[in-house]
């Protein structure tokens, strides 16, 4: 994807050291394009004048947060190993309907691999790929509309499964708000029309990894269409988990 001068937007780094970078990626936009449409990785190098920024990991088109690139070769293997190896720590903030009882938990459902049809990940009783992800409920709001509640959960996978988050959360009956891949289209469609949230609800918050004898941790800021949900439906609520929404301690 070519993009010229006028196109480049201002992408400040959440870390930068001297062989990688962490970038915060709006929603709407693939981290590589394989459409042809908005690529982000092409969009930061455009901004920052360095063609050889490389993303050693992904996000879905509408999941907003932080994307770690490498800046040379060597660094690219040695960050894939560590995701590769389970080093990194990933923590997921999301929108969902409604918020289980339990207020920690860990969903362990088997994924398949991707298929077709409107729901490409599913959730398999036998076989298929390994898949563990801790949940936590961080508040849970009165209805918002008849029968609908939402809940701030975070979320961390033990792998990097297709799609395994938002599968998940569909499996343990609080899929994330705005998935219309898996989740709820009528209770999506009223959150349009009341938050105008038009996308996943899903954050990637936090990103930790050991490298080069010490610990790199970047955290990304929600984005606005999430925080005025969150708000609209919290009210003052919101102030108790306002540590939730900027770099703090560990939540889980």
């Amino acid at each position: 994807m070519h993009v010229n001068g006028s196109q480049a937007e201002s992408y400040p780094p959440l870390v930068e050291l001297e062989d990688l970078a962490v970038f915060a990626k709006p929603p709407g936009m693939e981290t590589i394009s394989q459409t042809g449409g908005r690529e982000f990785a092409a969009l930061v190098r455009a901004a920052r004048d360095e063609p050889g920024l490389t993303p050693v990991h992904r996000l879905d088109r509408d999941t907003s947060g932080a994307v770690l690139f490498a800046r040379n070769g060597e660094a690219e293997q040695a960050l894939i190993d560590l995701f590769r190896r389970r080093l990194t720590r990933k923590l997921y903030l999301a929108l969902c309907l409604g918020a289980p009882r339990n207020r920690t938990g860990r969903i362990n459902r088997n994924l398949s691999e991707w298929g077709g049809g409107r729901r490409p990940v599913r959730v398999l009783k036998q076989g298929g790929l390994e898949a563990s992800t801790g949940y936590r409920v961080l508040a849970a709001s009165d209805e918002w509309a008849p029968g609908l509640r939402l809940g701030v959960v975070a979320f961390s996978p033990h792998q990097g499964r297709t799609h395994q988050i938002r599968v998940h959360a569909a499996a343990l009956g609080y899929p994330v708000l705005g998935d219309d891949q898996y989740g709820d289209r009528t209770a999506n469609r009223a959150a349009r029309e009341r938050f105008g949230l038009r996308r996943s609800a899903l954050h990637a918050w936090r990103l930790e990894f050991p490298w080069r004898g010490g610990n790199v941790a970047a955290t990304a800021p929600v984005p606005d269409d999430m925080l005025a949900a969150a708000r609209a439906t919290l009210g003052e609520k919101i102030v108790a988990i306002g540590q939730i929404f900027t770099p703090g301690e560990d939540i889980f």
